[in-house]
């Protein structure tokens, strides 16, 4: 696309419409003749077809140069509007004041209908939308069409021009240009008829053959055109055969094809031409309303103001029309991107609705491609899109979503768009940004509760463990011993009496293991001593081969229970495996609270190889860590130490 292009196209609109519109100008003065009325003479349907497809496709080609339905589009556009001004400039002559060239422009105009006509239901559409064939087995039916097309033409063109039998079209004895050319053989008259039908049937079928083929964005574009190919044909058909109002459905014929390719290009984005397509829309929407108030003023103020004054009367209301159809055309291109107001408070209608986040976020991101008329909208979070509304497909920009001065995500648009889009996604943004922080907050929550359970289940297993393995069997044994103790009593007293002793060792051990797993649930240490206490206390226990030095400000003090149960069990899981695995001889605690309670433990042992090998320990420190929405770090190497790092968060703990 070009500036050179799109000022030739639209020089060439302007003409093809001054053309229309001049042909219609001399309207009054033929009926003030005597002439047909333009609709009787089917030069009514010339009119429409110039402007319903020789507009569209002066626009498509403006846009994309080599487009093939563009080209054919304007070409039946051209045809038609040249034939219908050669035929009021002909018409003008040869029943009033002669001019030069009437009789030539009669002739000319008797036949340059024929081959825009024919190929509308026959080239055109089996060309749509790409502008190739759908296979090259469809060329017989493509040289069918073309071999109709040429047929006809030339025996219209071999006709007299008195052949069109409406009556008060000639004036009396007229014989026109070329009176004595010998006319095509009925039998080759016929064969070219049957060739353009047949071809045309055809044409429909090969439309429903590439929607059967199609994926189901293209479907959507032909199923369009399709239905409106058959209406064409239908109304072709019918004006041929009727006799009641054969030229109105003949005038209207060319209608259903223009307007579901602007249906498909606006709503589908066939050839994503949609940017533009709202001024082509208002100037052809603009087209019709000012042949309709011209035909209307003709009619009503012709004979009492006169043909001028009637012209200019229409003239002082184009502009007006032309404000109204743009705003018109606009929405139906844009949809609300004019009237932010209406978008903003559809989206705050879905805020308002009591939904889970997720679901939330996808009828926000369809309300918006919807309000918008964007093909395709998606909310990404994370690099992850959480939402999304249509199918990407060519240009997609990106907007970036903020809440509380912090980027929560991107709201992707397949959009190529204007500046007054972005000034409006911009203040859309916040809207949506709400959403994704209630999701994101959503899915916390979520995994939260998911890490919560799975510790829950952690700590049953492991009780179930304790008991199972460790106290059931020694309860057992117990039982055991204490029935044999009292088989002894009465035969072997003083091996009765040992047997009991051993017993009593072995009750206290058991009480002493029952402890220990009531200790590791609830540590006594912490409600006695509080947290600094209770760290120093649990240093005590590794004396002997491991010096463990605890470093808390004194003010330490007020935490939330589960930071502090944490910070022991994380604290004690990390001496353990100091002592044992790492075979330090000196580790070191050090706490502080800011906002965070910060927790480092760090030993002088051997260090753990890179990678490190995340066992049952440290999976359960990063999950203690991570259940508090915290974080867990471990720093080590070979013969460097090992720390361990950890983040509690204090606001919100509980």
């Amino acid at each position: 696309m070009t500036r050179t292009s799109i000022r030739l196209g639209t020089a060439a609109g302007i003409l093809l419409f001054c053309l229309v519109v001049g042909a219609l100008a001399v309207e009054p003065e033929l009926r003030r003749l005597g002439v047909t009325g333009i609709v009787e003479r089917f030069d009514a349907f010339r009119a429409v077809a110039a402007l319903a497809f020789g507009l569209p496709g002066l626009f498509v080609l403006s846009q994309v140069p080599s487009s093939r339905v563009g080209r054919l589009m304007a070409a039946v556009g051209a045809a038609q509007a040249v034939g219908v001004a050669l035929s009021a400039y002909g018409l003008l002559g040869i029943n009033g004041r002669p001019l030069p060239g009437d009789d030539w422009a009669m002739w000319l105009s008797n036949w340059l209908w024929v081959p825009a006509y024919l190929a509308v239901p026959t080239l055109f559409l089996l060309i749509f939308p790409d502008g190739r064939l759908p296979s090259p087995r469809w060329r017989p039916v493509a040289a069918l069409a073309v071999t109709g097309i040429v047929i006809s033409t030339l025996d219209w063109a071999l006709r007299p021009v008195t052949v069109v039998d409406v009556a008060g079209l000639y004036p009396a004895g007229y014989a026109g240009a070329l009176a004595d050319l010998t006319p095509f053989p009925p039998v080759l008259r016929i064969a070219g008829g049957a060739c353009a039908a047949v071809a045309a049937v055809l044409a429909v079928a090969s439309l429903a053959v590439r929607y059967r083929r199609a994926q189901e964005s293209s479907r959507r574009q032909l199923q369009w055109v399709l239905a409106a190919a058959l209406a064409t044909v239908v109304m072709l058909g019918a004006g041929q055969v009727l006799s009641v109002g054969a030229p109105l459905l003949v005038a209207l014929a060319p209608v259903p094809l223009p307007a579901a390719v602007a249906v498909a290009v606006v709503a589908h984005r066939l050839w994503d031409l949609d940017l533009l397509l709202s001024r082509a829309l208002a100037f052809g929407a603009v087209s019709a309303l000012l042949l309709g108030a011209y035909a209307l003023a003709v009619l009503t103020l012709g004979r009492v103001v006169g043909a001028a004054a009637s012209a200019a009367l229409v003239a002082f209301a184009v502009h007006p029309l032309y404000a109204h159809a743009r705003a018109r055309a606009n929405q139906f291109v844009y949809g609300d991107r004019d009237d932010p107001r209406q978008t903003l408070r559809r989206l705050g209608t879905r805020l308002s609705d009591a939904e889970l986040p997720g679901r939330l976020l996808d009828r926000m991101a369809a309300e918006l491609g919807r309000s918008l008329r964007m093909h395709y909208v998606a909310v990404e979070e994370s690099g992850t899109v959480v939402a999304q509304w249509g199918r990407p497909g060519g240009d997609v920009e990106s907007v970036e979503l903020h809440h509380a001065g912090e980027r929560v995500g991107t709201l992707m648009v397949g959009e190529r768009l204007r500046p007054k889009d972005r000034a409006l996604l911009a203040e859309l943004a916040p809207h949506l940004a709400v959403a994704v922080h209630a999701h994101r907050l959503d899915a916390d929550l979520e995994r939260s509760h998911q890490r919560l359970l799975a510790a829950r289940q952690e700590e049953r297993d492991r009780l179930l463990y304790e008991l199972h393995d460790g106290l059931g069997p020694t309860l057992a044994a117990l039982a055991l011993h204490i029935d044999r103790g009292r088989r002894l009593v009465d035969t072997d007293p003083d091996q009765a009496k040992e047997l009991l002793g051993d017993l009593a060792g072995r009750t206290r051990t058991t009480v002493d293991t029952v402890r220990a797993i009531v200790h590791d649930l609830a540590p006594p240490p912490l409600d006695d001593l509080g947290l600094a206490g209770a760290l120093t206390e649990l240093g005590k226990g590794f004396a002997g081969h491991l010096t463990v030095e605890v470093d808390v400000p004194p003010d330490l003090s007020g935490l939330p229970a589960s930071v502090e149960l944490a910070a022991y069990r994380i604290t004690a899981e990390a001496l353990t495996n100091a002592a044992r695995h790492a075979h330090a001889s000196v580790c070191t605690i050090r706490l502080r609270a800011h906002h965070d309670l910060e927790l480092t433990v760090h030993d002088d042992g051997t260090g753990v190889a890179s990678p490190a090998r995340h066992g049952f320990g440290l999976t359960s420190m990063r999950r203690r860590a991570e259940e508090l929405n915290g974080t867990f770090d471990l720093a080590t190497g070979p013969g460097a130490g090992t720390s361990v790092l950890v983040r509690l968060p204090l606001n919100g703990a509980r």
